[in-house]
């Protein structure tokens, strides 16, 4: 087990959220007969889209948190009225946000998202809509897998970039 410093509850109640979700997961498709693969489908798309949703969530609250730890009073309220929802995020969406914040950051998230994570953050992305919208895209882009992963990375790097520490646990996973 790993030591890692606990960032504000919030983003640690959205991550361990998804991860009991995950969990779920495989303990159902561990003992769902083979007849109901289509379930199996269905509850990958689920984990998808659950996994856009975080990531859009997590964004959010880390963003806010940051906020509020660097500004105060009106220039808070102002700051955070600029922002009050997350946008679906790609990889270019992500850039342009955290870029906000000034070329330092901007320059870490690139450093950040090397070829696999943005590949994996724009195929999220293509999927999102058509999967919300009852659309039944599948193939190798439907890989819940490779989004907690995907959303694992993100979760540990905004929570480290943006967040003070405020505690300490014994492991992410």
């Amino acid at each position: 087990m790993t030591t890692d410093a606990v960032v504000h509850q919030d983003a640690y109640t959205l991550w361990t959220q998804l991860e009991a979700e995950f969990d779920r997961y495989h303990a159902v498709i561990a003992v769902l007969p083979l007849n109901q693969a289509k379930l199996q489908e269905d509850l990958r798309r689920y984990l998808c889209l659950r996994c856009a949703g975080f990531l859009e969530r997590i964004v959010y609250v880390c963003v806010h948190l940051y906020l509020d730890e660097c500004s105060g009073g009106p220039a808070r309220e102002f700051s955070k009225s600029f922002f009050s929802n997350s946008p679906n995020l790609n990889s270019e969406t992500l850039s342009k946000l955290i870029g906000r914040f000034g070329r330092d950051h901007s320059d870490r998230l690139d450093t950040f998202l090397n070829g696999t994570l943005r590949d994996s953050l724009n195929d999220l992305a293509s999927i999102r809509n058509p999967i919300a919208h009852g659309q039944v895209p599948g193939g190798q882009k439907l890989d819940p897998e490779r989004y907690r992963i995907l959303c694992r990375a993100i979760y540990r790097w905004m929570t480290s970039e943006l967040v003070t520490p405020v505690g300490t646990i014994t492991s992410y996973n």
